[in-house]
């Protein structure tokens, strides 16, 4: 698929860290979604309910930019979704509409499921108001210009990572 260039770099950025098995990316108008279509299937049921219903349906000229990760199931992906959890978090604290959040299918459906279903989406939240996704665009390539620069600030954490001790109470 051919993306708009700022996308690109975002989608760069997030597939250069280590454990990811792919990433897409996309911009979703919410102005017209409604709760009630909330419980339909599909790309419905990849919304963030709790926000949608919080506003009681999408607010006028909104734009998600929804970037989905999937992680392979090694060490090196553990690495990489807590430095992503860890810059969304950031981000989130510096003033930007950002969250982190997981999804998954049902554990079985017709065949089992579970084990193979699991993603994360990082959602950027706007108003964007002109028909030309421009500034959605540009928080796009932002976001990949800072995940690319905080990933090459850290790399000598994702070379020497500590390692788990089960000390939970000291997190």
């Amino acid at each position: 698929m051919q993306y708009p260039p700022q996308v690109q770099t975002l989608i760069d950025a997030v597939n250069a860290l280590p454990g990811i098995a792919g990433c897409f990316c996309g911009p979703k108008p919410l102005e017209n979604v409604e709760v009630d279509q909330l419980s339909l299937p599909g790309e419905f049921g990849d919304l963030p309910q709790a926000i949608i219903r919080r506003t009681d349906g999408g607010r006028k000229d909104e734009v998600m930019i929804q970037v989905e990760v999937i992680f392979d199931r090694s060490a090196e992906a553990w690495l990489s979704l807590e430095f992503l959890a860890w810059w969304v978090r950031d981000w989130g604290r510096s003033g930007h509409d950002i969250q982190m959040r997981p999804m998954s299918l049902p554990p079985k459906a017709g065949v089992i499921q579970l084990g193979r279903m699991l993603k994360f989406f990082i959602e950027y939240f706007l108003i964007d108001d002109g028909d030309s996704y421009e500034k959605t665009l540009g928080v796009a390539a932002e976001m990949g210009e800072s995940i690319a620069d905080s990933h090459r600030m850290y790399a000598e954490c994702f070379a020497n990572p500590v390692e788990f001790t089960g000390d939970v109470e000291n997190m």
